[in-house]
């Protein structure tokens, strides 16, 4: 039996790998970045905890608690995240695209670019209005 294997059978069972535990990996990773310009004595000693957290949530059999603190983490960061991607997505189409807001329900929606004066009708409430695309 190869060590892959051995490995594989080791995990059954336990939680594994999740975004949070990413998180907090790469959160140690840049404060060790950070300690390499910055010299502080504290900074090594709390990327070493946060690394061991990380470990102890990977080799947790516990996982109906890790799943929750996941969750718990996805929901305080989903807006942010959504936030970042609509930004991105609205950048890359920005010459395409021009995106408005209803002005009754405030519903943000885009139109074709480039159009003249057209006439939109708010999906969430109805209202038509004229924009100039």
């Amino acid at each position: 039996m190869n060590i892959k294997e051995k490995f594989r059978q080791f995990m059954v069972g336990r939680y594994g790998q999740d975004q949070l535990g990413r998180f907090i990996t790469f959160l140690a990773l840049v404060i060790l970045l950070v300690n390499l310009f910055f010299k502080r004595a504290s900074l090594p000693s709390l990327a070493l905890v946060l690394i061991i957290y990380s470990y102890y949530r990977i080799f947790s059999r516990d996982i109906n608690a890790r799943y929750r603190e996941n969750q718990k983490f996805l929901d305080a960061v989903g807006p942010l995240r959504r936030t970042i991607f609509t930004s991105k997505t609205r950048y890359n189409n920005r010459k395409t695209y021009k995106y408005i807001k209803c002005p009754t329900c405030k519903l943000k929606m885009k139109v074709p670019r480039g159009k003249g004066k057209i006439r939109v009708t708010c999906k969430s409430c109805g209202n038509k209005f004229i924009i100039n695309s």
